[in-house]
């Protein structure tokens, strides 16, 4: 929480900064102090972007009078989480399919929005003094989780990113170009390099820059989301390794206390699927196998924008590990191989070119299969 006055700048332009222009937003069981708003009294919190005033007590209301978010209606709750006005309870179920028809009810309550979920074998937190959480939630130890893209917790600037992210799709795009032309048809080829100029000049190039950035190791400022359970209780339950070479390998949890799919309930133009503006010439990518979503989870003075969508979790155990497809792994993660977009930052890392390998490396794309 940073104290601030109201003269400060960030007042006077608070979408520039990712900060809510409503002031002093309370919950309906808030306590008001003696006391009034006055300057040198107002905070502002950069998880929500949310102007507070210092003397109001459970600003973001007590847990203990607030209703769940998600109705409940005989469903077993494990845990309760805190967001900003509202109470998430973490749902354990006995069957999987129990899970999936809490999802497909929170779907049919919300046409207006996108429904995504994200597996995490860990719940991270944010950390507040007891101070401060006594004044917000009405509690000195309530569990508020986090969900801060990559970028915020590395503590990058988020100008840089969107450089690095772009010119590392560019030179992607190029790559491709100078090996192509080696393997196709002068058609085939000039097809090849207006789809290339047509993402490069488009609004898509930076949502497909996202993608990349997201599966393939940069820091970013969006989360893994999916629509598939499958995928979300596969992150949810497995733990996984990068080895010096790239390579990507995987384990089971062994610990499943904290292995949880969250459902989110996304504003439609704040979200948006990786298969509706991947370049139709790159296939087998992770973001494809793994039916990526992205959104901006936070940014500016709204780190954990993301929480402010949740609506809640589903607890998952050991029993989930049998019911994978199989070969499920290698499908989430395509080798190199397969995935040229791996090949082309393996070979990046590696300071090399393609190693005489272009045609195994391109065998999947688009052109090469007309």
């Amino acid at each position: 929480m940073l104290k601030i006055n109201l003269e400060d700048k960030r007042l006077k332009y608070p979408g520039f900064y990712n900060i809510s222009p409503i002031k002093n937003e309370i919950s309906f069981n808030t306590t008001i102090q003696s006391e009034r708003f006055s300057n040198g009294k107002i905070l502002l919190d950069e998880q929500y972007g949310r102007i507070i005033n210092s003397n109001f007590q459970q600003n973001y209301g007590a847990s203990q009078s607030l209703s769940y978010y998600k109705a409940v209606n005989g469903k077993k709750v494990i845990q309760d989480l805190r967001v900003p006005f509202r109470k998430i309870p973490i749902f354990e179920f006995e069957d999987i399919e129990n899970a999936k028809l809490l999802i497909s009810e929170i779907e049919s309550e919300n046409p207006d929005y996108d429904i995504l979920l994200r597996g995490q074998s860990n719940l991270y937190k944010i950390n507040r003094s007891e101070e401060e959480n006594q004044m917000l939630f009405g509690e000195r130890n309530p569990i508020e989780p986090s969900f801060q893209a990559s970028f915020v917790r590395s503590n990058f600037n988020e100008f840089f990113i969107y450089n690095l992210w772009h010119c590392q799709t560019a030179l992607l795009l190029e790559d491709l170009k100078i090996d192509l032309a080696k393997l196709l048809s002068n058609e085939s080829l000039l097809e090849f390099k207006r789809d290339c100029y047509h993402i490069l000049n488009s609004p898509h190039f930076t949502p497909i820059s996202l993608g990349f950035a997201q599966h393939y190791g940069l820091p970013s400022v969006g989360l893994d989301l999916t629509k598939d359970f499958e995928v979300a209780s596969w992150f949810a339950t497995h733990m996984l390794k990068i080895d010096e070479n790239g390579g990507a390998s995987t384990e089971p949890i062994k610990d499943f206390k904290e292995s949880t799919v969250y459902i989110f309930r996304c504003p439609k133009d704040s979200v948006f699927s990786y298969k509706d503006i991947k370049p139709k010439f790159i296939e087998n990518t992770r973001p494809d196998r793994q039916d990526a979503w992205f959104g901006h989870a936070g940014w500016g003075n709204s780190k954990n924008q993301m929480a402010s969508y949740l609506v809640c979790g589903i607890r998952l155990n050991e029993s989930v590990l049998n019911g994978f497809r199989e070969g499920f792994e290698n499908h989430l993660f395509p080798q190199r191989d397969e995935d040229l977009v791996l090949e082309y930052f393996l070979n990046i890392k590696c300071n090399s070119k393609y190693k005489g390998e272009v045609e195994r490396a391109f065998r999947n794309l688009y052109y090469l299969k007309k």
